[in-house]
């Protein structure tokens, strides 16, 4: 497993991260605490893995998911004598720097950050996600952990969750995958290569004429499977409403991991399908996808 910390522009969430471990590790109880959502789910799974490789004592605190309860709603976290608590938030907007590393309390935010890419490396500026500093934490604690290494590509649907991709481009989305992918993680595909159709389609997208093309693709050279896999996404490109930047990824870039028929996209979309009634079945139905996550390290399990 590569580390995290080695990826460019990462430098100084690193050192965070390391300072936070540090304090995670100390011997105090730890509160993993946060929303019932996925975007959270995500990352606050990756602290329970480290703190399970670890044999740390923590417990999971997951209050109701935002579409229950507000934001705007939520009492200030309360923490106890003796505990660290972490918070993992979901919030649209980045903030400009990383929270304090210091104190009883550990906030888990979306923080703007830049790296360098492309042929001339010119900077690209987007935000790290709060399962990815989640999972640059987990690293620092358990590098070798087997339920870390099991949870942390989970990471990148966390990134692919936030709206950056509905606007231009997310660069650590971008770096995040191709990292994931280097190491063996996990690797892209296209809706061509994937084991299991998706249970839906972007718009203009025929599923007749997908599975047709899927099924003459083991017959079909380098150069045919692109004219007809071109051919095929053409109606979606000029229909959908889904931004371009997202569309390429749902099409060509679909993230895969080992011994797993459903691809990572597919998972999160079957989880959206099961609307809990309430909020405590929506945090029932979240704690046990934890529970997956660290036991199969999947989201979802095929039907």
């Amino acid at each position: 497993m590569s580390p995290l910390s080695s990826i460019d522009g990462l430098t100084e969430a690193t050192a965070w991260a390391k300072d936070v471990a540090t304090t995670l590790t100390a011997g105090n109880y730890v509160v993993l605490d946060g929303a019932a959502d996925l975007n959270v789910v995500l990352g606050l799974v990756q602290l329970e893995a480290a703190m399970l490789d670890r044999g740390l004592p923590y417990r999971r605190a997951l209050s109701a998911s935002t579409h229950f309860l507000p934001s705007t709603e939520r009492l200030p976290p309360d923490v106890a004598p003796g505990e660290l608590r972490c918070v993992v938030l979901d919030e649209e907007e980045a903030h400009p720097s990383l929270p304090s590393a210091s104190g009883p309390l550990h906030r888990f935010v979306s923080v703007g950050a830049s790296v360098d890419l492309g042929r001339e490396q010119r900077p690209r500026t987007g935000a790290l996600s709060p399962a990815l500093l989640c999972a640059l934490v987990a690293e620092q604690m358990a590098p070798a952990g087997p339920r870390v290494r099991r949870v942390r590509p989970w990471a990148l649907l966390a990134q692919w969750g936030r709206g950056a991709l509905d606007a231009t481009y997310d660069p650590w989305y971008t770096v995040l995958r191709d990292h994931l992918c280097e190491e063996g993680s996990l690797r892209v595909v296209s809706l061509a290569d994937v084991e299991t159709m998706p249970s839906s389609l972007p718009d203009g997208l025929s599923a007749s004429l997908l599975n047709r093309l899927r099924k003459a693709w083991p017959r079909m050279d380098h150069e045919a499977r692109a004219r007809g896999f071109s051919e095929a996404v053409l109606p979606a490109l000029r229909r959908t409403n889904v931004a371009s930047a997202r569309l390429e990824e749902m099409i060509w870039h679909r993230p895969v991991l080992p011994g797993q028929s459903l691809d990572v996209l597919e998972q999160a979309s079957r989880l959206a399908d099961e609307v809990p009634v309430d909020s405590a079945q929506g945090q029932l139905s979240m704690s046990r996808r934890m529970d997956l996550l660290l036991t199969s390290g999947a989201l979802v399990e095929p039907k």
